[in-house]
């Protein structure tokens, strides 16, 4: 009798904690039911004071807080929950995808990465997660790494043109032109109208001076969408090299118009404007571009106002023109027009004859100027 009352006894306490728990189970389903309706809505806020009265050490729980305060812009307490999670289940992969993208936010690319390369152990296949990786590698700097993901995501997701065009912006970095155009060919032929991919591939031809395909495709971008200040460089650009002065002047102008102050604008301005006949308005470009100058290129832009002045007939502004070309530069090149403007400009040949001779000694190897200065300097008797 003593057995048989114990062994009812168990068997209703056995029966009483089985329906506690699936009364637990229960409650828990439907303020999950509720959440997600709630979340479904983005009512954000409202969802997390609910999901507060849940189990905490449940994983589906916590995924939800998580998710909640991901779109709410709260990446400390989004990243908390996921944490937690990876605790208790290391290989989950909703919260290892999240967790990636929080870490990215916050600029933690280290740990970013390290979450998607365990998405790639647990799922080797999965396109997605090479993206992602590629994507941190290349925040890291680490373009070898970068291109070796962005290609396997390609690999196994041909159409993926977010893949295509970051390994393409790879490649234009390295340098790597033929491959940035088999890339961009292969996703043009996916999606054909992907802008971004269209300025990729202009830009990759640009930088192998293939200027009629630049034109083509920008001219083709610009029946589509209005003009920016990116086309109009590549647009005005390719036109200068094609010697179509006119459109280059087109180009330029916009870019004016739209408050770009850019050196390489007014010198691009400058020599067109010479090659059109105005060689007044090229002396006002040269100036400003010498003016704005900050770079390598000064020396160009004095030297371009000395053609100019020459053009004139101004031997003074152009000496004066090459003389700060030579001080910013040291071009040996510069000694030679120096010495030809002074051997025009003055009847006294004594600094002719000693530019002449300083050019000699430098190390330009130009045969047809150094032919003429030797020439000269045996015309004036020095040889």
């Amino acid at each position: 009798m003593k057995y048989y009352l114990i062994l009812c006894f168990s068997s209703l306490a056995f029966v009483a904690t089985s329906q506690s728990t699936d009364s637990i189970f229960h409650l828990q389903t439907k303020l999950i039911i509720e959440a997600d309706s709630l979340i479904r809505n983005y009512k954000f806020e409202k969802a997390l004071n609910l999901l507060a009265k849940g189990d905490t050490l449940n994983i589906d729980i916590l995924l939800r807080i998580g998710q909640c305060n991901f779109r709410l812009g709260a990446s400390e307490a989004a990243i908390r929950p996921y944490e937690r999670i990876l605790k208790m289940d290391s290989t989950n992969l909703s919260a290892l995808n999240q967790l990636g993208q929080l870490y990215a936010r916050d600029g933690d690319f280290g740990k970013a990465f390290t979450s998607f390369a365990q998405l790639i152990k647990l799922d080797p296949t999965n396109s997605y997660y090479y993206r992602q990786a590629g994507s941190m590698a290349s925040r890291l700097e680490d373009k070898t790494s970068a291109k070796k993901l962005f290609n396997k995501a390609l690999n196994l997701n041909p159409a993926d043109t977010e893949s295509s065009l970051a390994l393409g912006n790879i490649l234009m970095e390295l340098e790597e032109y033929e491959s940035v155009d088999s890339i961009a060919q292969q996703a043009l032929a996916v999606e054909p109208r992907f802008k971004p991919m269209l300025i990729l591939s202009a830009k990759s031809a640009f930088e192998q001076q293939h200027y009629e395909s630049v034109i083509i495709t920008i001219n083709h971008l610009l029946e589509k969408s209005d003009t920016t200040a990116l086309y109009a460089r590549l647009l005005g650009i390719s036109y200068f090299n094609l010697k179509e002065h006119e459109k280059l002047m087109t180009c330029m102008s916009y870019l004016l118009k739209n408050r770009y102050d850019y050196e390489w604008i007014y010198y691009y301005m400058g020599v067109s404007s010479r090659e059109l006949g105005d060689v007044y308005a090229s002396l006002q470009w040269f100036r400003l571009a010498a003016q704005k100058s900050i770079s390598e290129n000064t020396k160009t832009y004095y030297s371009e106002l000395g053609k100019s002045y020459e053009k004139l007939g101004d031997y003074q502004g152009a000496i004066r023109a090459y003389r700060a070309a030579y001080n910013y530069s040291k071009d040996g090149i510069l000694l030679y027009h120096l010495a030809r403007n002074y051997d025009i400009y003055y009847k006294d040949k004594t600094l002719a004859l000693e530019y002449y001779e300083k050019y000699l000694e430098s190390d330009d190897t130009i045969r047809l100027a150094r032919e003429y200065a030797r020439k000269r300097m045996q015309d004036m008797g020095k040889f």
